[in-house]
């Protein structure tokens, strides 16, 4: 029970950075910030992670699992390959509008400029990307998505839509409907990949 306990702390308090990132930027993100939004001590935010570099890792690993969960959500069970992509597509968009700290974390120059971090970004985007073209090749050989277009090359373009969009949302200072925008654009990607 202690252990879960511990557990769920460590999850407030990157849900604390995140909110924290999003006034503040990742530069904003010191311990007396994180740990007034997160309602504790410094201290105690020492019990839980032993330096702003453990909270990097553990707000990737949060990242990563938000969006594993809505590719296991998007892709498994029943639905055409088409509204199953366009599924995961909206999930990762309305993960995005809800917490634009993410957006500006994951954008971010401290994981960009380090090699550790962008490693590890680089390794979740290619393992997210492999998922997406295995899953876009078996569709094109089911007749759903259009053959002859590279899988892993679409599954990147994918990717990429998805980042571009929230780039310039985020540039837009967050003006404008993700959601509303994102459906535009994924009815040209539709029409581009469809059989």
């Amino acid at each position: 029970m202690k252990k879960l306990r511990g557990e769920i702390r460590r999850d407030l308090i990157v849900q604390a950075a995140f909110a924290v990132i999003s006034r503040s930027g990742v530069g904003g993100l010191t311990t007396a910030a994180l740990a007034r939004e997160a309602g504790i001590s410094e201290g105690n935010l020492y019990r839980h992670f032993r330096n702003k570099e453990a909270i990097i890792s553990e707000a990737m690993a949060y990242v990563k699992g938000r969006i594993s969960d809505n590719i296991d959500r998007a892709l498994s069970g029943k639905g055409a390959p088409l509204e199953k992509l366009r599924k995961f597509y909206e999930l990762q968009l309305d993960l995005m509008a809800r917490n634009s700290g993410i957006l500006r974390f994951m954008f971010s120059d401290e994981l960009h400029t380090s090699e550790k971090f962008r490693e590890k970004l680089l390794e979740n985007m290619y393992a997210f990307s492999s998922t997406l073209a295995a899953f876009m090749k078996k569709a094109q050989k089911a007749g759903s998505l259009r053959r002859g277009l590279d899988a892993k090359t679409m599954s990147l373009m994918f990717i990429g839509m998805v980042q571009g969009l929230m780039f310039r949302w985020s540039l837009s200072g967050f003006s404008f409907s993700l959601i509303a925008e994102g459906r535009k654009m994924w009815k040209i990607f539709e029409v581009c990949i469809a059989a």
